[in-house]
């Protein structure tokens, strides 16, 4: 176990400060759920939490008892496992969306997993970061400075420019994945009566041709129509060919993605993404 600890703790004071300017003492009060099955991992991100006194944070090591604990302590954050003795982390996730109660905890993912069909539908499910194994201090202190960030985010558009009028179209297969976009654009000031929903391609040109969007928030793989395809609709039509698209993605397939771009995506975003950067992008293209 000394092997995992570091020489020193002024790294971890310091990196704490530098996601998106938080610090130290305005991180101290968030709440997070360790759903860790592996001591010696559950020990590992707890001694990288020490430095942060007032933090709060409560230990289980399987799904059922991390729901119980979430409905008891109403955590800010949860840091899990993708395996449990009853069941993995797209069970946890799929449970805490469609759980009103639960639905907007923060989610992180730590993992040696790299199959896309386990990570994408915790990508889809609106997971704060993915860290893979081996990972480092640093890359806990950054994903708890990003979950601070979004917490304590409100309204970041309402202060460069009114958004009160901005109609967005929201395009994913994924009911949860729309969800997830839900709740980032309500960070950024986006009221609901502002959003409309597509569940794939196809769909959302038939919304397109009744009704113009001021952007469209898109993903790319979908069923009868994919991202892609959207685009090249939308390009295609005099009425509709200026208007912003944004691509969301898990897709890394770097020919795919050439493809994108060269027909007039307006900007990409990985999954998952941060608010902020949903902001610079809106701000730059609207």
């Amino acid at each position: 176990m000394d092997s995992l600890m570091p020489d020193s703790t002024d790294n971890f004071i310091e990196s704490a400060d530098n996601p998106a300017g938080s610090s130290v003492t305005s991180i101290q009060s968030l709440s997070i759920l360790l759903v860790v099955p592996s001591k010696v991992v559950a020990k590992f991100i707890q001694y990288h939490l020490r430095e942060l006194p007032n933090i709060q944070n409560v230990c289980t090591t399987n799904a059922h008892s991390a729901l119980q604990a979430m409905r008891e302590t109403k955590p800010d954050l949860v840091i899990s496992s993708m395996y449990f003795d009853d069941g993995d982390g797209i069970d946890l996730i799929t449970a805490m969306r469609n759980d009103e109660a639960l639905e907007s905890i923060l989610f992180m993912l730590i993992s040696a997993e790299e199959r896309f069909e386990m990570l994408d539908p915790i990508r889809q499910a609106g997971v704060m970061a993915i860290l893979p194994k081996p990972f480092s201090a640093e890359d806990i202190q950054h994903a708890i400075g990003l979950s601070h960030n979004y917490l304590a985010t409100e309204n970041l558009l309402k202060a460069e420019k009114a958004v009160e009028s901005l109609s967005i179209l929201l395009v994913d297969d994924s009911r949860l994945a729309r969800k997830h976009m839900r709740r980032v654009l309500a960070k950024l000031g986006v009221q609901d009566h502002q959003l409309s929903e597509a569940d794939d391609g196809a769909t959302a040109v038939e919304i397109l041709k009744q009704r113009r969007f001021d952007l469209v928030l898109t993903d790319y793989n979908m069923p009868k129509m994919d991202g892609e395809q959207l685009l090249m609709f939308i390009r295609q039509q005099d009425n509709l060919k200026n208007m912003p698209v944004i691509m969301v993605t898990s897709e890394e397939n770097e020919t795919k993605l050439g493809s994108i771009k060269s027909n007039g995506i307006t900007a990409m975003l990985d999954k998952p993404f941060e608010a902020p950067h949903l902001r610079e992008l809106i701000d730059t293209h609207m």
